[in-house]
């Protein structure tokens, strides 16, 4: 006599312990069963074959006591390591069959008498029963999605990207007093209202394959060292490029450009509408334009009406930011590549001018309005997070539960999604100070 525990007990998963305690007893013998569950003989029939197929999914479960899954699996490696002859019979339940009754005596004196078997102690050998999960009834656009998933690494947590996903976190942590994780705005730049060479320009960038020097206009070229080094002595990047330097005061430019800003939002002092207040990445913050203004703008009467006025001008805002910044690239480029070009700011001041009251492109709002509903990041496994930060911008008080779905007062721990090692930690390190 047995007693059952470790699962949900019932009388068809007694019946199937029964018989898997038979055909462990008996595993060379010649054996005929006598049983009345017909559960036990629709598992005979086919039905084990199909949770076997379905991943075990259909195997009836109760989360308190766990489910009989182990013990169904058993009885599959039993039927096919048996090398005796086996038969099944169905007995007519709770009728004249005296053996049949005695049976079902025996069972319940089994249930305070009996050894106990317990379920969940029960394995199957390796290579005998298919025990892996199977996703079914699941749509296969969603299916291919999952796989895509788990074979493709979002580019942040690569590691030529791994570089430019920390110095853009703790960037734009400490500037606009926020935390964005970079996983779900590295795509971004392809959807940014820019002209399309500046978006191929801070792909470069960010994964360290920007070309400048000798590497790309050719050791023998006139003015190739000018392309290696500034003419102020200092090595050439992007950022050394839109900002200027001793060498090229970029201030004229960089004035009309403000001028253009100032008559979108006049008498606004909020850093995304001051890109001369963006730090020596000066970029960075296009590509998380939107969620910047929206998170990390005070808190203040009319904020609501302010914000909208700031969505309407956004792509405007972009197409400008963006022109600025590839015209200046592009005038610096060409002066290392056309000996007979000096690069005056003053002298391109008016070209600029031009440049930045240009109307944007049909197509880039066309395809910006296609794409604004995939644009917000999706809460997924590399979700963005926010928290305020320590400094000057204390006061600030973002609405962190827009970003992290959590409420503003809870204190924010690495419990949250989950990011790369070294990017968790740089997250806690904000985190911890921001909370002290």
């Amino acid at each position: 006599m047995v007693r059952s525990r470790g699962a949900v007990l019932s009388n068809n998963v007694t019946e199937v312990a029964a018989v898997v305690l038979c055909l462990m007893a008996w595993r060379d013998a010649h054996v005929v069963i006598h049983t009345d569950s017909m559960y036990v003989l629709g598992l005979l029939r086919g039905g084990l074959l199909a949770m076997e197929r379905d991943g075990w999914g259909d195997a009836p479960r109760h989360f308190n006591r766990g489910p009989p899954t182990p013990l169904l699996q058993a009885l599959l490696h039993l039927l096919r390591d048996r090398t005796g002859r086996l038969r099944f019979k169905k007995a007519k339940a709770h009728g004249d069959d005296n053996m049949n009754n005695l049976a079902d005596k025996l069972a319940n004196e089994g249930r305070t008498k009996g050894r106990v078997l317990d379920i969940r102690t029960l394995t199957v050998p390796v290579g005998w029963v298919d025990t892996a999960p199977v996703l079914c009834h699941q749509p296969l656009d969603y299916l291919t999605k999952l796989v895509m998933r788990a074979r493709v690494k979002v580019p942040a947590t690569t590691l030529k990207f791994g570089a430019f996903s920390d110095r853009w976190l703790v960037t734009i942590g400490f500037m606009f007093g926020v935390i964005l994780d970079p996983g779900n705005y590295i795509k971004e730049v392809w959807s940014l209202t820019i002209p399309e060479g500046m978006k191929e320009v801070l792909w470069k960038e960010m994964n360290g394959a920007l070309v400048i020097g000798h590497r790309y206009y050719g050791r023998g070229h006139a003015r190739s060292d000018m392309g290696r080094i500034c003419l102020c002595g200092l090595e050439m990047t992007l950022g050394h490029i839109l900002l200027g330097c001793s060498a090229y005061n970029l201030q004229p430019l960089l004035a009309s450009l403000l001028t253009v800003l100032g008559t979108m939002h006049p008498n606004s002092s909020f850093k995304t509408l001051s890109p001369d207040s963006w730090g020596t990445s000066p970029w960075y913050p296009l590509l998380a334009l939107r969620e910047l203004e929206e998170a990390a703008y005070p808190i203040v009467k009319g904020r609501k009406r302010i914000l909208k006025s700031l969505k309407k001008s956004r792509q405007r805002r972009e197409w400008v930011i963006g022109n600025y910044y590839w015209a200046i690239w592009k005038w610096r480029m060409k002066e290392i590549h056309d000996t007979t070009f000096n690069f005056v700011p003053t002298n391109c001041a008016p070209s600029l001018h031009d440049i930045l009251n240009a109307p944007v492109p049909t197509y880039l709002l066309a395809q910006v309005a296609d794409d604004e509903p995939s644009k917000k990041p999706s809460h997924d496994r590399h979700g963005p997070v926010a928290a305020p930060l320590l400094g000057d911008l204390t006061r600030l008080l973002p609405p962190v539960s827009h970003i992290t779905g959590w409420d503003a007062g809870k204190r924010l721990t690495n419990r949250g999604p989950q990011c790369s090692s070294r990017r968790g930690m740089i997250l806690r390190a904000l985190t911890d100070n921001a909370h002290t």
